[in-house]
């Protein structure tokens, strides 16, 4: 069985000032993301990992770097990078919901919707099918403990793949440096152990 840990990636300056961050705003990590970042990284063991992946994004990647330590070949995968919210990517998301009330939700997160708005906004459905596809290939992976470095959207996504939840309005965003463990047996059924944990990984 496939042990899963999804790590979301630290904070950077994008999510401290509250703006839509998705595949074209590429910042990196601020102080206070590499901080949290430390601290998770101060109560793991990589060596217990076979692998670690992670988007290619800088928030992601730099966050993947220092959890890794130099230890394993971080393999980068597309499919993990955060949605793409074309026009509206790098937006305060308070100057758009007044304006477009139906693009978010009651937890002021992006709404399916948005895409009708955004342009060039990737829909909410190629976001998870290109995260089934990466789940799908995990389960081949055997009993080996693997460690992801995502975004907030996309942990959502993993977590709504995993449990079959059809709203994702229902599924709060990890923290930043936030842990979830899901668990994928050979036949490809998947379970989740928790969700958005702090700090540790235990």
């Amino acid at each position: 069985m496939v042990e899963l840990y999804i790590v979301r990636h630290g904070e950077t300056d994008t999510n401290y000032e509250n703006r839509i961050n998705g595949m074209s705003t590429d910042k990196p990590l601020n102080a206070n993301g590499i901080k949290q970042v430390e601290t998770l990284e101060k109560n793991i063991d990589i060596n217990d990992f076979d692998e670690i992946y992670s988007s290619p994004l800088k928030r992601a990647a730099q966050t993947a770097e220092i959890l890794n330590q130099g230890v394993h070949e971080i393999k980068l995968d597309k499919r993990l990078c955060e949605g793409d919210y074309g026009s509206w990517d790098g937006v305060k998301a308070s100057e758009l919901q007044p304006k477009y009330p139906d693009a978010f939700d009651e937890n002021h997160y992006l709404a399916p919707k948005y895409a009708d708005y955004a342009k060039d906004g990737e829909t909410f459905e190629h976001v998870y099918k290109r995260v089934d596809d990466f789940l799908n290939d995990m389960a081949k992976k055997g009993d080996e403990k693997i460690m992801v470095v995502c975004h907030g959207f996309v942990s959502r996504a993993i977590m709504k793949e995993i449990t079959g939840i059809e709203d994702i309005s229902q599924i709060i965003q990890p923290a930043n440096a936030g842990v979830s463990k899901y668990m994928i047996s050979n036949s490809g059924k998947r379970y989740l152990m928790y969700y958005g944990r702090a700090n540790n990984l235990d």
